[in-house]
């Protein structure tokens, strides 16, 4: 069976470029789920045996922002291969405008950084959230689907960070207060029932994304579909995991345990999700760009009259 990858996937820039793409989400989950965490986490009622940790915004940022960095570095470094990774490009982006989003993508995380560190935690989310905004204009969905593309990346994308940081935050939580297993299962609770609205949100768009990128006949003959592939069957044991933590919120915990190890595996999980959904960035999608290049138009020749006499 031909795979066929649309993009050189035996080059090192490649996975390099995937890998900073992975390394950058999870700096935004970190920060932004980390944020949505502890406001979260704020609605929990019982008796609290310690305050609520301090969000990894700063440091979620930072991460951010190096991997950012790197991108912009390795674009500019090899703007060929850049433009190639990032096919089929988004209308109006010159060259995939891998290096512009990069850049862009930098210097909100900077203000995020700063804004976090000064306390402005609302200044912090708006940063944050821009640059999901960034990474919709630049998404495969959008080079496919003007417009709507964009907006269904904003749908997926943004339900997927939240996933992974709010449990990040929660096992920070629950690590925290391990000593008093009834405000861990309340922390894992409360976690629980935003994930499933989260997981839900994921699934419908995940699957609008995957019609839209891969038609049916390429999902086992394309590298992208089956990048795919393995992203959904890690998802999939995320949520089993999932519930297997809300099945350990109905027994009694001891305490000093923290949280239920499927807790934590569906942290690890998830971080291996990002990282494949980092290499599914710079793959090129099966799919053609619903509006295609106009043809050159045709040239018209007109005739001149013949002259009687003259040589034709």
């Amino acid at each position: 069976m031909a795979i066929s990858a649309g993009a050189p996937l035996g080059t090192a820039a490649f996975w390099l470029t995937g890998l900073e793409r992975g390394v950058m989400l999870a700096g935004l989950a970190l920060a932004l789920g980390g944020l949505a965490g502890r406001g979260l986490a704020r609605q929990y009622k019982g008796r609290r045996p310690g305050p609520l940790p301090a969000p990894w915004a700063v440091r979620g940022s930072l991460l951010g922002l190096v991997a950012s960095a790197a991108l912009l570095v390795t674009a500019l470094a090899g703007p060929g291969l850049a433009a190639q990774l990032a096919r089929p490009p988004a209308p109006g982006l010159r060259s995939g405008g891998t290096a512009e989003i990069a850049a862009v993508e930098l210097v909100l995380f900077a203000f995020a950084a700063l804004a976090a560190r000064l306390r402005q935690t609302g200044l912090a989310a708006l940063m944050l959230s821009g640059v999901i905004i960034a990474e919709g204009i630049r998404s495969h969905p959008e080079g496919i689907v003007p417009v709507g593309g964009a907006a269904l990346a904003y749908c997926h994308v943004a339900p997927a960070v939240l996933w992974a940081g709010l449990l990040a935050y929660a096992v920070r939580t629950a690590l925290a207060w391990r000593h008093d297993p009834a405000a861990v299962q309340g922390i894992i609770r409360l976690y629980s029932i935003a994930a499933a609205w989260l997981f839900a949100i994921i699934v419908v768009t995940g699957i609008v994304n995957a019609l839209v990128l891969v038609p049916l006949g390429s999902v086992l003959t394309t590298a992208y579909g089956l990048f795919l592939i393995a992203k959904v069957v890690l998802v999939a044991v995320a949520a089993g995991l999932a519930l297997a933590g809300r099945r350990w919120l109905r027994r009694e915990s001891r305490a000093g345990a923290g949280p239920a190890l499927a807790t934590r595996l569906e942290l690890a999980a998830l971080g291996v999700v990002l990282a494949i959904t980092g290499i599914l960035t710079v793959l090129t999608p099966p799919a053609k760009p619903v509006t295609a290049a106009a043809p050159p138009a045709a040239q018209v020749v007109v005739a001149s009259p013949r002259v009687p006499g003259t040589a034709t």
